[in-house]
């Protein structure tokens, strides 16, 4: 019989031991899916088409969920930690073996066994195994294997002769590596890593939200100032026309042309800055929303629908810091990470010990002429073996174990130093951010009276100019004035918003004040963005 004809032997015994591999495979919890689905708002993004839109603060978050880059790159973070978390798992998923050998041989021999004084000997043999590594630390073994020897020893019982065996062998860690805390380390580890990813990847989405209002209030003060430069020049021009007149006339001095004509010059310099800071504040916008997927589409002009708003609120110092420490991303991060090392400063303290291993095997064997007799002395147990003891090995020093405890240790102390520091951070950040929206408060306040002032002032510079009590510098100026309390009171209004922004930014309450879902990446298949 040559190797060929163990192969329906062989074949069998791998699918016999494929089954157990399923089988044992099934215990095992099945791997999570991440998904990639973006945030969800209540209001779905708008279409971007013609040369511009006109976009509310709800609608460019929207648009900015559905399409930013960075939401993008950072959602793939918890795909790519649960990959590993799946990597850690398969340390205790079943492994088929598998193997076959031929071997022939004719040599020259001075036994009287064999005829002619030459040895013939020919064997086949073929095997499968299945190996798993146990949640307790044990290396379980299941072998099964066939050998076919064919001899003219004179001596040999049979020609040809069939030996299948089946052996269990295990290999238990009584200390070292003994346990489900130290051989689930790394799955508990890897679960936290990708708990964190998704911390990080909702703190993404947080400050991508903040950025867009921040850029978005940005271009409504920056089309505001632009503006009031506009109507600036526009009183200038207005003025210098009055003053040539009057000089025509002889009314006024030649010298208040001059001075009207250069107040014109400034203004138009003004205005240039100011239409310049609208496009690079459309752009910076633009590239949050990432609508400029070609180089036509920087063209678009965005015009913000929304005006910013005012409302005085009473704000609850204590009972914000308290919400940032509950729901901060970053925290709970901090807070995994110790959980973390507290993991790995156990799994350490466990490889202080002693390897100390159980080994036992069991296997049943028959040997006979044809397989078909050798397999059922085989499993009627007709021929088997049992053995059992002990291994041991213990470093003298054991100073990796030692080196790996105390920096465990030390880990351990520098994350909770971290969060204390981060904590601390939180709530240096909180009282910011509270001051600063109280402070834009004020401003607000302030600046509508300076701004109601300079109207008043203005009008009653032109009364005096009308009748010769005043002059064109006193009217450029006061109109100036007023252009920039107009531009004072619009950025503080501006700022107001953008420091409540940035106070539902520090608390995390971004998420909740625009009605945003994020789906727990959990279930679906990858799929690339858009």
């Amino acid at each position: 019989m040559s190797l060929r004809d163990l192969l329906p032997a062989f074949a069998a015994a791998f699918a016999w031991l494929s089954l157990a591999a399923g089988a044992a495979g099934a215990a095992e919890a099945p791997a999570v899916k991440m998904t990639l689905d973006r945030p969800r708002a209540p209001l779905a993004p708008p279409q971007v088409r013609g040369a511009q839109v006109a976009l509310t603060i709800q609608e460019a978050v929207s648009l900015a969920l559905a399409r930013n880059f960075d939401i993008t790159i950072e959602a793939h973070n918890p795909r790519i930690r649960e990959s590993d978390l799946t990597q850690r798992k398969a340390v205790f998923d079943p492994a088929l073996t598998g193997g076959a050998n031929t071997t022939r041989s004719e040599r020259d021999s001075v036994s009287r066994f064999f005829a002619g004084g030459q040895s013939s000997l020919s064997s086949q043999d073929a095997s499968a195994g299945l190996t798993k590594k146990l949640i307790t630390g044990a290396d379980v073994t299941l072998a099964f294997k066939t050998i076919r020897n064919a001899t003219n020893s004179g001596n040999s019982a049979f020609d040809p002769s069939h030996e299948p065996t089946t052996t269990l062998s295990i290999t238990q860690p009584l200390l070292k590596n003994f346990g489900l805390d130290v051989n689930e380390a790394d799955i508990r580890i890897a679960t936290a890593t990708r708990d964190q990813s998704i911390q990080t990847y909702r703190q993404r989405v947080i400050e991508v939200v903040d950025q867009v209002q921040q850029a978005y209030y940005d271009l409504v003060f920056a089309i505001s100032n632009m503006e009031f430069r506009r109507k600036a020049l526009d009183l200038a021009r207005d003025l210098l026309r009055r003053n040539r007149i009057q000089v025509e006339v002889g009314t006024l001095a030649p010298i208040e042309i001059t001075e009207a004509e250069a107040t014109v010059a400034q203004r138009e310099v003004d205005v240039i800055t100011a239409e310049r800071d609208v496009q690079e504040k459309e752009d910076a916008l633009k590239k949050l929303l990432n609508i400029t997927t070609d180089l036509p589409s920087w063209s678009i002009h965005i015009i913000p629908a929304d005006k910013p708003a005012y409302a005085s609120v009473r704000i609850d110092e204590m009972a914000i810091a308290l919400t940032a420490l509950r729901k901060r991303a970053d925290l709970e991060n901090s807070r995994s990470e110790i959980e973390k090392r507290k993991l790995e400063l156990a799994r350490a303290r466990q490889n202080l010990l002693p390897q100390l291993d159980a080994v036992a095997s069991a296997g049943n064997q028959g040997l006979k002429g044809t397989f078909d007799e050798a397999f059922d002395r085989m499993s009627g147990n007709k021929g088997y073996s049992l053995t059992g003891g002990f291994t041991f090995k213990f470093p003298i020093g054991n100073r990796d174990a030692e080196a790996n405890l105390e920096k465990s240790r030390l880990q351990l102390s520098q994350a909770g130093t971290v969060l204390q520091q981060l904590e601390q951070s939180i709530l240096e950040e909180v009282r910011r951010s509270v001051r600063r929206v109280r402070s834009d408060e004020k401003r607000v306040e302030a600046t509508r009276v300076a701004r109601r002032l300079a109207e008043e002032r203005l009008a009653a510079t032109e009364k005096k100019f009308s009748v010769g009590l005043s002059t064109s510098r006193d009217i450029l100026e006061d109109q100036e004035r007023l252009a920039n309390a107009l531009s004072e009171e619009t950025r503080a209004l501006v700022d107001h918003n953008k420091s409540r922004a940035t106070l539902d930014r520090t608390t995390h309450s971004t998420l909740e004040r625009f009605r945003i879902q994020l789906d727990s990446p959990a279930e679906r298949p990858f799929k690339p963005a858009p």
